[in-house]
């Protein structure tokens, strides 16, 4: 089997797909998936894509939004980058054939929560990510260059002195071990809040990339924010199903049990970014003792909710809710991780070699709290820019043959992974959730610690170290809001109800380092 490539990239998300594309132009690439490509939160995406094409709107009000959804902690040139030529590859990829959605023969653009205009493009309703993933799919697979490992896991980032040198992957239907060779590894692995005990996303989304580049010498950033996406269903036994921003900029309200709008006389609404709206949603739900509210899809056609909300209409008709009839029961749920691997203008991290892209990537445009709809687009700029930064650089690795290690997989311990992973899901849900203090989360540190120790020193066993990684990863998480003395954007703490201007800076995790933080 060939195992030297002019690029890896470990993620089939739209990330991934697109850095694919765009590398294919210039050598061989190898793209590695532990899922099949629907198994994704690009996949998954409902809300669309947030790009300024319309007359009425510019690069420089998208860049205003996205900046005051960040709280101060957005990086003020990745966020000029990302809406200027954001702009640029959606026109790009148009020209290539992808198709949004148009009404009167122009591109049809919706309002979402903290944009000041109407500029997210939806594909085919709300399955826009499921489009774009289709479309790069289909790019990529008109390449011979391209040679795709699916069912392979990323075990670990191989690096020499300051270079990473390559991936170590599991095949996990033959359980072997294999090295594969690179100047270039790009990881769109994506986020960890599948970690959650509470989350839209697929059980699979568990940070494995963030872990590997930490474990590779990589800088990890603002793992602290977490963004909980305001509406999800909310039923008991069924999983958090997300109700797409988009249904609120249609028109759908926030109600009580009685029908009545909960914040018709608030400085919130339903078109607020989303960390102010999940955490009022949330201490409404707490203060009324627990008791459901709802959105109401009243005001919207109902051809509009059975065309443009086919899939969210469909998937809850089977659990016996007809939304254009009956309110929908919420609450937040974790959504989104706004932190991640600390890259530059270019996707790169401080390990050469070593790219960081989509949400498992920070990049500065999120900042405190990611706007509505820049994920997808981000996806796009930084994939496209992390190829063109690879091009030019010009040191060139000698790659000497890594033997494969050999793991052993005992079936035993998977039931103790899964013991582990639900009692982490529990303890991030009710101590570093929506809302934390000092108290909650140094009681998680204590479990964390006693867990690191009882699960230390096993180091060729499968789950044993998927286990390990579990448990480093929920303590980067923790760690870093306890320290973080104040609430910013998705951060809340009781303990610290306000912002600290010693604080608008971004924290900084490495393994050889203790935690610091770096001023925008």
């Amino acid at each position: 089997m060939k195992n030297i490539y002019d690029y890896i990239i470990v993620g089939q998300g739209l990330a991934g797909l697109a850095a694919a594309f765009y590398a294919s132009e210039f050598g061989s690439v190898a793209i590695i998936s532990k899922e099949n490509r629907k198994i994704s939160n690009s996949y998954l995406a409902q809300g669309g894509v947030a790009a300024a094409i319309s007359g009425n709107d510019s690069p420089l009000i998208h860049y205003n939004d996205t900046i005051k959804a960040g709280k101060g902690l957005c990086d003020d040139k990745a966020v000029k980058v990302l809406v200027k030529e954001g702009a640029e590859i959606i026109k790009e990829i148009i020209q290539l054939g992808m198709k949004f959605d148009s009404k009167d023969s122009e591109l049809a653009v919706s309002l979402e929560g903290g944009h000041s205009k109407c500029r997210v493009l939806h594909a085919k309703g709300i399955a826009t990510g499921k489009e774009l993933v289709r479309f790069f799919s289909k790019l990529i697979s008109e390449r011979n260059n391209i040679y795709q490992f699916n069912n392979t896991l990323l075990l670990e980032v191989l690096t020499e002195k300051e270079f990473a040198k390559g991936v170590r992957l599991i095949d996990l239907k033959k359980k072997k071990v294999h090295n594969l060779l690179s100047n270039n590894i790009i990881l769109a692995t994506g986020g960890f809040t599948g970690i959650y005990q509470r989350t839209t996303n697929p059980n699979t989304t568990i940070g494995e990339g963030i872990v590997a580049a930490y474990n590779a010498g990589a800088y990890l950033e603002n793992m602290e924010f977490v963004q909980f996406h305001p509406t999800a269903l909310n039923k008991a036994n069924i999983p958090a199903l997300l109700l797409s921003e988009a249904l609120r900029g249609d028109g759908a309200v926030i109600v009580d049990y009685n029908g009545k709008r909960v914040f018709e006389n608030s400085l919130i609404n339903e078109l607020s970014p989303r960390d102010e709206l999940s955490k009022a949603i949330f201490c409404n739900i707490i203060q009324n003792k627990k008791i459901n509210i709802y959105l109401s899809l009243e005001k919207l056609d109902k051809k509009l909710i059975t065309k443009k909300y086919c899939s969210i209409y469909i998937s809850l008709k089977k659990f016996d809710t007809d939304i254009t009839k009956q309110k929908i029961p919420i609450s937040p749920a974790a959504h989104y991780s706004v932190g991640g691997i600390k890259t530059d203008l270019n996707g790169s991290s401080n390990v050469k070699g070593l790219y960081a892209i989509g949400e498992a990537a920070s990049t500065g445009v999120h900042g405190a709290n990611r706007l509505a709809s820049n994920s997808l687009l981000e996806c796009l700029v930084f994939a496209k820019r992390a190829v063109n930064h690879s091009r030019k650089q010009k040191v060139k690795k000698v790659f000497n043959h890594i033997e494969p290690i050999e793991l052993i997989f005992a079936e035993r311990n998977a039931s103790k992974y899964y013991e582990v992973r639900k009692e982490i899901a529990k303890l991030l849900w009710e101590n570093v959730g929506i809302i934390r203090n000092q108290k909650q989360m140094e009681r998680c540190i204590t479990v964390l610690n006693n867990l690191e120790k009882k699960y230390l020193g096993v180091q060729n066993e499968f789950y044993f170290l998927q286990t390990q990684n579990l448990i480093k990863l929920a303590n980067l998480i923790v760690k870093a809001a306890l320290v973080r003395k104040e609430s910013r954007g998705c951060h809340y703490r009781s303990d610290y109800p306000n912002p600290k201007s010693k604080f608008r800076a971004s924290s900084i995790q490495t393994k050889n380092i203790k935690l610091f933080y770096e001023t925008k």
